[in-house]
């Protein structure tokens, strides 16, 4: 396969899946799905006149895609019913999002933490390079090579990833919306650079200088930092998400049926077979479109709540690997 089609198809994937405005691609669904319809028309195996079959199958749409936004709604109300609480255990969550912003106003290079996601991340991952730099820095000995060498590969490899995240980040359009910091974040590997922290201090301990230790130490608490972020503001994004989800599916899902059931009321007429064919294929490619609508609105939805869900399933420091879960070998 050349590279030109892995590029394409990797830039497809992202846009689908992670990139793409979730209505649009709600929509290019739907376009798909006309398009479609109107190529079995042009072969003539789409119906040109009101039939049993074709009834039959707005009526299968219109009862399943009830239940699908009855169930959607009902499962995100569980979803919100964490937000609820009494005062006692309110305040004990706020508490505890304040103390964590101490924490990490602590090891930041400035008084106060900002406030948007994207910017929180975006010092965090700033401070995280200039410790991995200040660790780099502190290799003075040439005679200690491999010390040096696995210092070295550690810090490009923090550097890199502060690199990737710090490009993302560094935009408005990150800082304002939640999904950007989480969308910066999916590529990164704390785990494994977390045991590559304890790896090399276990292994070259004698040889480390107490300057050395404190940037470990440092540098171990801003990628905890970096994690639990990375964790609430996937939380957060979540819960927002399947607002926007129930709010998108009811306004999109009950016109959609109403048409649905209109459609069922005057199929049967006798009056509707005085109509012109033209308009009678255009009202069943409508209907059609009107009966896929809510099923493209949800998979938008879901195929990138299950991406970042499955991107961020496990917790430092344990990792997992993605391989048995990958579609595309340029997924990232």
């Amino acid at each position: 396969m050349s590279d030109e089609t892995t590029e394409w198809r990797h830039s497809a994937f992202q846009w689908t899946v992670i990139e793409g405005n979730r209505l649009i691609v709600a929509g290019t669904l739907l376009g798909g799905i006309l398009l479609l319809l109107l190529v079995l028309l042009a072969v003539n195996l789409f119906p040109r006149a009101p039939g049993d079959p074709l009834y039959l199958l707005i009526s299968a749409f219109l009862g399943g895609n009830l239940t699908l936004i009855t169930v959607v709604i009902a499962i995100n109300q569980l979803v919100f019913s964490r937000e609820l609480g009494s005062p006692g255990n309110l305040e004990q969550r706020t508490r505890n999002a304040v103390e964590y912003r101490n924490q990490v106003q602590e090891v930041m290079d400035r008084t106060v933490s900002p406030v948007m996601p994207g910017s929180f991340l975006l010092v965090l991952h700033e401070n995280l390079g200039k410790r991995a730099q200040a660790l780099r820095e502190t290799i003075t000995n040439p005679c200690d090579d491999d010390l040096a060498a696995e210092i070295d590969e550690l810090v490009g490899a923090l550097r890199g990833d502060v690199r990737d995240v710090t490009r993302a980040l560094d935009t408005p359009a990150a800082d304002e919306q939640i999904f950007g910091a989480i969308a910066a974040t999916l590529g990164t590997t704390q785990a494994e650079q977390l045991y590559d922290l304890s790896r090399v201090e276990t292994e070259y301990d004698a040889q480390l200088s107490d300057e050395q230790r404190e940037l470990f130490d440092s540098i171990r608490e801003h990628l905890l930092h970096i994690d639990v972020a990375r964790k609430y503001f996937r939380t957060v994004y979540i819960t927002k998400e399947l607002s926007f989800l129930s709010r998108v599916l009811l306004i999109v899902g009950l016109p959609a049926q109403l048409f649905l059931a209109a459609t069922l009321a005057v199929y049967d007429l006798a009056a509707i077979e005085a109509l012109p064919v033209a308009t009678i294929v255009g009202a069943t490619l409508v209907a059609m479109v009107a009966c896929f609508a809510p099923l493209a609105i949800l998979a938008s939805f879901v195929l990138r709540l299950s991406w970042v869900a499955q991107r961020n399933a496990t917790v430092m420091p344990f990792a997992a690997s993605e391989k048995d879960y990958t579609l595309f070998s340029g997924e990232s």
